[in-house]
């Protein structure tokens, strides 16, 4: 959920993973110094925003966490977003070297994509069929402890890599998020859940 104010000075924070998957996220007053230590403290960017600057890119943001550790929760992006904060900030785009290899933080093939096409796309097996056809039903009943699955970590953000720590009762499944080892652990049912393509699992 957003909640910059074009009246409020805030601070964007941003950056690139080892994955080179793009990241950003939006911190109010009084949070706005923690926020850039926690930028300093993960290598990530930070570029404070004055009150009416930017307000077609700093609304669209989604609000940071921080967490008791110093660092920060900072969802994926979108690239075209990212270009755009890196842009405002004067920062030079930190994109593989020539390998040509820069995936949209939407794109089916990210196992970490914050986007209804990336759950879609690593709910088929081997086979490219999809979740809702034939027998592929059956790979949400396979789902166990220490699975590696996609998870939402709320309404309006996106999916993020987490994994099942704890199968309970009616399909209920608690997870962990993979990337944000600080955030307190969430339970959601199987069918709130993306599948990953085994052949992005082999790649872990």
């Amino acid at each position: 959920m957003n909640v910059a104010s074009e009246t409020t000075r805030s601070l964007i924070v941003f950056g690139r993973d080892d994955a080179r998957k793009t990241h950003a996220s939006v911190f109010l007053l009084p949070e706005v110094e923690a926020a850039e230590s926690a930028a300093r403290l993960m290598g990530m960017h930070s570029h404070r925003v004055e009150p009416g600057e930017a307000p077609e890119i700093v609304m669209r943001l989604p609000a940071g966490k921080l967490f008791d550790s110093g660092r920060a929760f900072v969802p994926f992006v979108k690239s075209e977003v990212y270009a755009r904060i890196a842009t405002l900030a004067g920062v030079a785009d930190e994109r593989d070297n020539g390998s040509g290899d820069d995936k949209a933080v939407d794109s089916p093939e990210n196992a970490s994509a914050g986007s209804p096409e990336a759950v879609a796309g690593h709910g088929r097996g081997d086979g490219g069929g999809g979740a809702a056809g034939g027998n592929d039903s059956d790979l949400w009943a396979k789902l166990a402890v220490g699975d590696m699955v996609l998870a939402s970590e709320g309404p309006d953000e996106g999916y993020f890599e987490a994994r099942i720590m704890k199968a309970k009762a009616k399909g209920i499944f608690t997870l962990k998020f993979r990337d944000y080892p600080d955030a307190a652990h969430v339970d959601r049912s199987y069918y709130q859940l993306g599948l990953i393509h085994p052949r992005q699992l082999a790649k872990k």
